[in-house]
């Protein structure tokens, strides 16, 4: 079945001096209208970051029922959420949607049951209605969901079928388009027998069996398209 995508931008803030001294990074969300559900992946930035971080990495922030009222959607419309993983950024409006089936992979709950790992008040790990899949499985006809574990241990990118061809939201499995680009070309050099190719994920072989039109991101603007 094909769905319609819609990206909510919910916010941003300054990359760690660790990752990329000095650059801004945008945070998305999507909504998939799914013939039989609406699904949300990813619930963007939680309202209870440390204040130390708010100012030092400068967040700004659209609570996610706010970006979805600007579509015209209800949180309670909402009937699946997907987190890519649970970091605060990408899961912190997981308490609105408490008694809305949220659906993650068993390494990534147990790894953000640690206090250090997310923001525990956000997140909802307690009384949140967290449904465990492992490995990769369809939750609805025409929306994969595909292990992409590395940026954290059970993070999860979403395959979804549209009229264009499988959209893929591809979370934080990279930081951005162009990464996921060198990634591509490092599988193809290995592919075709060059010595010593650059490391890629052992995964990404499986995104690109899926054949997708275009290749989104949490973290950046910028998409991935297959050479025309």
């Amino acid at each position: 079945m094909r769905s319609v995508v819609t990206r909510l931008l919910v916010g941003g803030f300054l990359a760690p001096d660790s990752v990329a001294p000095g650059e801004r990074v945008v945070v998305n969300a999507w909504v998939v209208r799914h013939p039989e559900a609406t699904v949300l992946v990813d619930t963007g930035i939680g309202a209870h970051l440390p204040p130390e971080d708010v100012r030092e990495m400068r967040f700004l922030r659209t609570p996610i029922v706010e970006a979805l009222a600007g579509i015209g959607v209800r949180p309670e419309a909402v009937d699946l959420v997907l987190n890519c993983h649970l970091h605060v950024d990408h899961a912190g409006g997981n308490v609105e949607f408490r008694g809305t089936p949220i659906i993650v992979q068993p390494a990534e709950l147990a790894a953000a049951r640690d206090p250090n790992y997310t923001v525990l008040e956000d997140i909802d790990v307690d009384h949140g209605r967290y449904e465990e899949r492992e490995g990769e499985h369809e939750p609805l006809p025409g929306i994969r969901v595909i292990p992409t574990p590395g940026h954290s241990p059970g993070h999860q990118s979403v395959a979804v079928d549209t009229d264009a061809g499988p959209l893929l939201l591809a979370g934080q499995s990279f930081r951005q388009a162009s990464d996921f680009a060198r990634a591509v070309t490092a599988y193809r050099l290995d592919r075709e027998g060059y010595e010593d190719p650059p490391t890629y994920p052992e995964w990404l072989p499986r995104l690109l069996d899926l054949d997708p039109w275009r290749v989104v991101f949490g973290h950046d603007h910028a998409i991935w398209q297959p050479d025309a």
